[in-house]
């Protein structure tokens, strides 16, 4: 029987591609529709991701534990039911207090529940070997959804309205995802007679893990070098990259031109390029963390993000910024591949879920932080500033993750 790993994987791509594409890079178009149809200001609209974060936060604690035990296609399964019904309810809301409550509920739970988390959990059950370069592929989908969904989506808000594509977005996890969920979804390899990568001699971390204890994640150095780390990329990648878009309309870049026929705003094909960069950087840190210890490949992730953050503060020049923000993709891009790795080669498979899940609570409270300091920022014109201070963070969280260093594990 051919092996089932690379299904996981590209049912992962598929829907990340979908859970992030529709939370988080289609939602900065919608702005200037939320905020003539609701009356939302910025820093509202940046709080609607910012809640969508903590809540998901406390929604993984618990997420993760159950993946750990439970089975993986259940989870994503009533996960799409969750969200899909949060994507309709958008559709229908009428004031800014409705859209913040579903985005830290329905959209908070059932995300998370169907993508990112459900899925490092599934393909490190598959992989290990191989794992950096199968959860960077898996992780393509995160940011091909923002170079081809703005793309896609800016036109069609103009021509349905941006309620019509909430209910696209819903019908799209209904028939389409939930479908390929109950079909294509293996929780483990030894379900149907399989190993992991494929490989009949296993590393001896694989046959000799066990289910740690909470505190003992608390106790761990490792844990809070790598969740510190990643807490200060997030911080700086969420405030830059939802807001990349308006700070290139600000700063002039709202032509419009044409691509193979198709009209395309200069604000979003920069926005587009900056995901373009995080599908390369996935590849890239994917395949660098399998052949070097962590610490290596997460300081050239962190350097990357902060050039290209610095970069976007100082082009006037629209090749140059373009060239800044695919820089910047390509770091941020590196993220979460790299820290899933970090936390699978600390920790092992069978914690993964639960470990990811307890990270969290230091790595995503920061996220929401960013996002709001730039938002606001940006009420008080002042977003340049802010932008640079992002650059700084990275710069921190470069120097801590030079602390990364994992040993390498045996074949037995």
């Amino acid at each position: 029987m051919k092996f089932k790993g690379w299904q996981m994987v590209y049912t992962g791509m598929m829907m990340e591609f979908s859970v992030v594409g529709f939370v988080f890079y289609c939602f900065p178009l919608m702005f200037s529709e939320l905020e003539r149809d609701l009356g939302a200001s910025q820093t509202q609209l940046s709080s609607a991701l910012s809640l969508f974060f903590i809540f998901s936060t406390l929604a993984s604690i618990f997420l993760g534990r159950i993946l750990d035990k439970y089975s993986i296609k259940g989870i994503m399964t009533l996960g799409g039911i969750i969200f899909s019904l949060g994507l309709f309810s958008i559709a229908m809301v009428e004031n800014t207090l409705s859209l913040l409550l579903i985005y830290a509920t329905l959209i908070a739970i059932g995300g998370p529940a169907l993508g990112n988390l459900s899925i490092t959990k599934l393909v490190a059950n598959w992989f290990d070997s191989k794992a950096g370069m199968a959860l960077g592929v898996a992780a393509i989908g995160i940011s091909f959804s923002g170079v081809v969904l703005p793309i896609l989506v800016d036109p069609l808000i103009d021509t349905i309205g941006w309620r019509n594509v909430y209910l696209v977005f819903g019908a799209v996890v209904v028939f389409i995802l939930l479908p390929a969920v109950r079909i294509l979804v293996i929780n483990f390899p030894d379900e149907i007679g399989q190993k992991k990568d494929n490989l009949e001699t296993q590393p001896t971390a694989n046959t000799n893990q066990k289910l740690l204890n909470v505190s003992d994640f608390f106790k761990s150095k490792i844990f809070w070098i790598i969740s510190l780390t990643f807490a200060f990329q997030f911080f700086a990648m969420g405030g830059v990259l939802l807001h990349l878009p308006l700070h290139s309309e600000r700063i002039g870049f709202s032509e419009t031109f044409s691509l193979v026929g198709f009209p395309i705003k200069q604000h979003v094909f920069a926005y587009s390029l900056a995901a373009f960069g995080g599908v390369v950087g996935k590849i890239l840190f994917g395949y660098l963390v399998d052949k070097f210890n962590p610490n290596k490949p997460v300081m050239i992730m962190m350097l990357m993000q902060s050039l290209g953050i610095f970069g976007l503060t100082f082009s006037s020049n629209f090749l140059f910024f373009s060239l800044f923000c695919l820089t910047f993709g390509l770091g941020f891009g590196g993220a979460m591949v790299l820290m899933s790795a970090c936390f699978l080669k600390a920790f092992g498979s069978v914690n993964l879920g639960s470990v990811r899940g307890f990270s969290g609570m230091i790595v995503v409270p920061l996220q929401p932080v960013g996002i709001f300091v730039v938002g606001r920022a940006f009420d008080l014109n002042l977003y340049i500033e802010a932008f640079q201070v992002m650059g700084v963070v990275t710069l921190l969280g470069l120097i801590i993750g030079s602390r990364i260093i994992i040993p390498k594990v045996q074949p037995a």
